[in-house]
């Protein structure tokens, strides 16, 4: 299954028109105390664990893969590690560390393992993560880059501009944000030619410990015809972690001690039922971390 690295079947690959500046209306907000708000959520922001549902869909999945006894662990700037269930029982743990991903499918007793990423159609696998939860070092971003096309003061919402010093100042990201203090609603990827690769959506914000953090982030990659989201609930910031959950290298030496077989494709791999997990209770892992092959019931 395809877990993150291509991730929803979503009809429209028409990408999005090259927006004109518009003149702003009195009172609207300063980019760069935007851009200080965001900076300090992110500095907030180390890291969070919560449980939740993960949808995924790809043209690699045979129907929609539903699972809501995922848990959801993520770490600044680029480690995420997801653990998806169906009726209690692991069928696959995707790991996303920098470049690198690993894909593992309990079941099967399989894995799939790119130790430098892999690049799709529109994006890179690193990017996954990335526009999920960290689109931009906010605190590095210049305003100089940024514009404001939009400010509705009734709704305190902005659109702007993210321009592209190395692309001659051409558009390569479009945000919605709503304030304050300034959270993201939108952001939308764009290519050279101002055409969206990835578009993500985030809502349910709540707020804990002066930090904000959204309880839902779907992203879109319409040229890869893939989707992810997280609904995510119990939710941890600023965890302590343990990191040896993302040491893939590690993870990959354990999994070969213990007779996984690596593959080479995701197609076609792991679990293509499409079973949905209604959420209706008993937890029954029959793949425990020493692999003894013993049942634990919860």
């Amino acid at each position: 299954m395809a877990v993150a690295v291509s991730i929803v079947a979503v009809g429209c690959a028409s990408l999005g028109d090259r927006l004109e500046r518009q003149p702003l209306p009195v009172g609207a907000p300063d980019v760069a105390g935007i851009l200080e708000s965001l900076a300090q959520n992110e500095q907030g922001l180390k890291g969070f664990r919560a449980a939740g549902t993960v949808i995924l869909q790809s043209p690699e999945l045979e129907s929609t893969q539903i699972s809501r006894e995922s848990t959801i662990i993520y770490r600044q700037p680029l480690d995420l590690h997801v653990i998806g269930r169906k009726y209690g029982t692991r069928f696959v743990e995707l790991t996303c560390t920098g470049p690198a991903f690993l894909i593992q499918f309990p079941t099967e007793r399989q894995f799939y393992y790119r130790p430098l990423g892999e690049r799709f159609e529109t994006v890179a696998s690193a990017d996954m993560a990335k526009e999920m939860f960290q689109p931009e070092s906010w605190r590095d971003l210049s305003p100089k880059l940024v514009r404001m096309l939009t400010y509705d003061a009734a709704t305190q919402t902005a659109s702007m501009l993210i321009l592209d010093k190395h692309r001659g100042n051409w558009p390569r990201r479009k945000l919605v944000l709503q304030g304050t203090p300034w959270v993201v609603l939108e952001n939308r990827l764009l290519d050279e030619s101002g055409r969206e690769i990835a578009v993500t959506t985030k809502s349910d914000y709540y707020e804990r410990d002066g930090v904000r953090f959204p309880k839902k982030v779907e992203s879109v990659f319409p040229g890869e015809h893939a989707q992810m989201s997280f609904t995510m609930r119990k939710i941890d910031l600023n965890p302590e972690m343990d990191g040896k959950i993302f040491d893939v290298v590690a993870t990959v030496g354990e999994l070969r001690r213990r007779g996984f077989e690596q593959v080479e494709t995701l197609r076609g791999q792991g679990p293509q039922s499409g079973i949905e997990d209604r959420g209706d209770g008993g937890y029954v892992d029959k793949f425990d971390e020493k692999d003894k092959g013993t049942e634990k019931t919860q």
